[in-house]
């Protein structure tokens, strides 16, 4: 029991050595950190406590370093960026509401011309219909008026009537714009010969072949300019005007020039026109009316009865196939077989007399 005893006593014993030392190095330590400290009075730690309040409200300088200058002029750069965005901004606000101004002010002005055009649309259809009434209306009185002229110029006693005054030309001129006109207007769309543009031109026409069946009319178109703008004219519609639906006027047309062959000056004149002849043959082609083959026969004869025809001839021989004639010959209408017996006659005479 003792031997167990004995060194348990030894190792507390030791224990209590270390305990003690560690105690002792704990005072010298606390002694050693008291003599460290300063004792201040309380004046000294109230200046103090002043003094480290000021320093607090003041904050402290920052250290500019190179890094941080350069970062200071890139902010810098970006505020002035940023101010230059904000009145580019206000500049394109600005331009926006002018443009919105001008816009709106630009619709309105539209609006107003949309208001403008439907008045004007209106009137112009009021001034069409009413245009259109008053070209009825003066086609059914010149119609009216030319159709009772055009019987009264059947009498040759009241041609030199007509032609006497100052209104003759003007009247002349009158046919020869109006039948310009009639063709050019209705050359695709040939109205019914009873509407009242057509007997206003028919009777305009038959006026003229009237005047032209009398030696004082013939004389009088061939010597006066107006007249020979109305022959010129004849030619012209002659060849414009559509076979078959205006055989009517070609026929009045072929009858005028006919009246007009039989003056000197007439024939002269009509033997000058290149491509009449060319123009005849191909009317009495086409045109299948007998009435109207009768007169350009006649008119054929009239122009190579003269001694200075050949040149007619040989062109109406070039342009008028003989199997044409050969079948007119035989046609069932006894004076057309008259006319091409004696056309083919003249034209053998014209020949061995050239010869």
């Amino acid at each position: 029991m003792l031997s167990k005893f004995v060194p348990e006593v030894k190792t507390k014993y030791e224990s209590l050595i270390d305990d003690w030392k560690t105690y002792k190095n704990d005072q010298k330590l606390e002694e050693s950190a008291n003599e460290d400290l300063l004792l201040v009075s309380s004046d000294d730690l109230s200046k103090l406590v002043t003094e480290v309040q000021q320093k607090a409200t003041v904050p402290p300088k920052p250290k500019v370093t190179r890094s941080s200058a350069a970062s200071l002029h890139a902010t810098e750069k970006l505020k002035e960026e940023l101010k230059q965005c904000r009145q580019q901004i206000q500049n394109h606000m600005a331009e926006i509401s002018y443009l919105r101004t001008r816009c709106e002010t630009a619709v309105a002005e539209c609006q107003q011309e949309k208001q403008e055009n439907i008045r004007l649309r209106h009137e112009v259809d009021l001034l069409t219909q009413q245009l259109s009434q008053q070209s009825e209306y003066c086609s059914s009185l010149g119609s009216a008026c030319c159709t009772l002229l055009w019987r009264v110029s059947k009498n040759e006693n009241t041609i030199q009537s007509i032609l006497v005054g100052s209104k003759v030309e003007e009247f002349l001129t009158l046919i020869s714009n109006t039948l310009n006109s009639y063709v050019m207007t209705y050359k695709s769309d040939w109205p019914d010969s009873k509407s009242e543009e057509s007997q206003f031109v028919h009777a305009l026409c038959g006026v003229i072949t009237n005047i032209a069946a009398s030696a004082f009319g013939r004389d009088y178109l061939i010597n006066n300019p107006c007249g020979l703008q109305v022959i010129d004219t004849y030619i012209t519609v002659l060849e414009q005007a559509p076979n078959g639906k205006s055989a009517r006027l070609k026929n009045l047309i072929v009858m005028a020039l006919y009246n007009l062959s039989i003056n000197q000056k007439g024939i002269k004149y009509l033997s000058s026109k290149r491509g009449l002849m060319k123009l005849l043959a191909w009317l009495l082609q086409d045109e299948t009316a007998t009435e109207n083959q009768v007169n350009t026969l006649r008119l054929i004869q009239s122009l190579i009865s003269v001694d200075y025809s050949l040149n007619i001839i040989h062109e109406l021989l070039e342009e008028l196939p003989k199997s044409v004639l050969q079948e007119l010959g035989v046609d069932k209408n006894k004076e057309i077989r008259e006319l091409v017996r004696d056309i083919t006659d003249d034209i053998q005479h014209q020949v061995r007399h050239e010869q």
